[in-house]
């Protein structure tokens, strides 16, 4: 699937944080931080390229993510957070 082109940034960022891959330990962590960030949708469609899931699912599990019914431990959403901060969390947020 190709990312349309606003994604970029954050394909790059996850790239970045994530060079071989997001793993299913991971996957839930990652959402929830970027959870803060995104709109449902399009977290649904970046993490969705990186996962190889289909979108519904990612969508599904975002929902869960921010309703709280799927959460992610504490140390793991740290963990992640503390990747997505090293490979420019702080300045992906400051873009338009």
């Amino acid at each position: 699937m190709d990312l349309h082109p606003s994604l970029e940034s954050t394909a790059a960022l996850i790239r970045r944080a994530f060079p071989d891959g997001v793993t299913e330990a991971d996957y839930l962590p990652l959402l929830t931080v970027l959870y803060l960030h995104m709109s449902d949708r399009a977290l649904a469609m970046v993490v969705g390229h990186f996962v190889g899931q289909d979108y519904p699912l990612i969508l599904n599990d975002i929902y869960g993510v921010g309703g709280g019914s799927k959460p992610a431990s504490p140390d793991a959403v740290v963990a992640v957070h503390a990747r997505l901060v090293a490979a420019g969390l702080e300045e992906w947020t400051q873009e338009e």
